[in-house]
């Protein structure tokens, strides 16, 4: 037993370096998820009475200069992978990704709250699968595309067996914008 003690008060130092190098991995980790999420619908519960009704000019209320700016640089990596670029859907995915960005700005903070009654909504559309990445606090598409690919669970959406994609860019009054973008496939 004192053997064991003074193994492991002599081990303890040298673990400082390791243990720091987790809680800073841990921290940063943490600070990107509040300032961008993702999801697939395998991650969300479905509510089954949901009105999963839409008005289809929601989407064009999204930022479509800054979205095109979004969906370019995603399909400019997807190429350097081999990928099919994405198609923008200037329909039904952008008008349910508006609609879930103005709940975030309401909110004041990113979620992915009702992700599965799009996900529902849009297979009832014809789509296969859904993904959606969320953000907020960026300022430029280069930013937040950044942000997404520097995260392993957002670069699998962008890099998804995905053929068609949806925004919800939109700008508070304060300048801060909040992201929504819906990938699916059909």
């Amino acid at each position: 037993m004192k053997f064991n003690r003074t193994f492991v008060l002599y081990q303890a130092p040298n673990l400082m370096p390791q243990l720091m190098k987790l809680m800073t991995t841990s921290l940063l980790a943490l600070l990107l998820l509040l300032n961008a999420s993702c999801t697939t619908e395998d991650a969300i519960e479905t509510i089954e009475t949901a009105d999963l009704s839409i008005d289809i000019n929601l989407a064009n209320e999204t930022d479509w200069p800054m979205a095109d700016e979004v969906l370019q640089l995603i399909n400019e990596h997807r190429n350097t992978l081999g990928l099919c670029g994405l198609t923008a859907d200037h329909g039904y995915a952008s008008a349910y990704a508006v609609d879930h960005t103005k709940y975030m700005i309401d909110l004041e903070r990113i979620s992915h709250d009702g992700f599965a009654d799009r996900a529902r909504a849009l297979k009832n559309n014809g789509a296969i699968s859904v993904g959606e990445n969320v953000a907020a606090g960026f300022d430029t598409a280069q930013s937040v595309v950044n942000a997404w690919l520097n995260s392993p669970s957002h670069r699998e959406n962008i890099e998804g067996n995905f053929t068609h994609t949806g925004f919800g860019v939109m700008q508070t009054d304060t300048g801060r914008y909040y992201f929504t973008q819906l990938f699916y496939k059909k």
